[in-house]
């Protein structure tokens, strides 16, 4: 039984490793401006579309991360001006956001992003989840390096309400799979932080499927040929 769960897990990972690898190569080349359309005088209002997925806001090429929205759940983001980007292949219509704090802004393609203020009965968000991890309401994923046993990086996914099995509640030690719809869940959020420039090389996730909330969960990680 083990192995089929294993073996479906390594197939749905392999599948959400590619569909990351290919949103990575996409912003890895510089972008140019094509066209420009500003909203300085307007700013309308928008929300991240889903609170829990790691998107980020760019430098104006696409070439540097400088935010990622997860980490601003509940914030309103005010558009300065429209622009039409392109690197010759591939082109893109993004919005250029600021915070109303102007602490945090960049470049973010539109379709991450729902028109209208945050508010706590947006269908993306909750008010009943927390913004700051514990070892009772998260995972921490590790990437090794493979080869050397070096770490690349780490990443905290606080565990969204929304995966949880009717009446399930989070605490330190409670089994994933125990509280979660879908275990899976947790391969989809590693894929989501999986460093630039790296692949996941592990075929199978034990360790995954006897995962407890507060833990560390290791994935090994090799460069990715270029």
């Amino acid at each position: 039984m083990n192995k089929i769960i294993f073996k479906s897990l390594a197939l749905g990972a392999l599948t959400l490793g590619v569909g990351f690898t290919t949103q990575q190569v996409s912003a890895s080349a510089a972008y140019r401006t094509v066209k420009t359309k500003s909203y300085a005088s307007t700013t309308p209002a928008y929300h991240a579309k889903n609170a829990t997925k790691s998107v980020y806001l760019w430098n104006s090429t696409l070439t540097k991360k400088q935010h990622n929205l997860k980490n601003y759940p509940k914030t309103t983001w005010y558009v300065q001006k429209s622009v039409k980007l392109t690197n010759g292949k591939k082109t893109g219509i993004f919005y250029y956001v600021k915070n109303k704090s102007n602490s945090a802004s960049g470049y973010v393609w539109r379709n991450y992003l729902t028109k209208g203020k945050f508010a706590a009965t947006s269908g993306t968000s909750t008010a009943t989840d927390p913004t700051v991890a514990t070892s009772s309401n998260s995972l921490m994923f590790k990437y090794v390096n493979a080869d050397s046993g070096a770490t690349v990086a780490t990443a905290t996914w606080i565990i969204p309400s929304k995966l949880l099995k009717s009446g399930a509640s989070l605490s330190k030690g409670t089994s994933m799979k125990s509280v979660l719809k879908d275990i899976t869940s947790v391969l989809s959020a590693s894929s989501a932080d999986i460093p630039t420039g790296y692949d996941v090389v592990d075929t199978t996730y034990p360790d995954v499927v006897t995962s407890k909330v507060g833990e560390t969960l290791i994935f090994h990680v090799l460069p990715q040929n270029n």
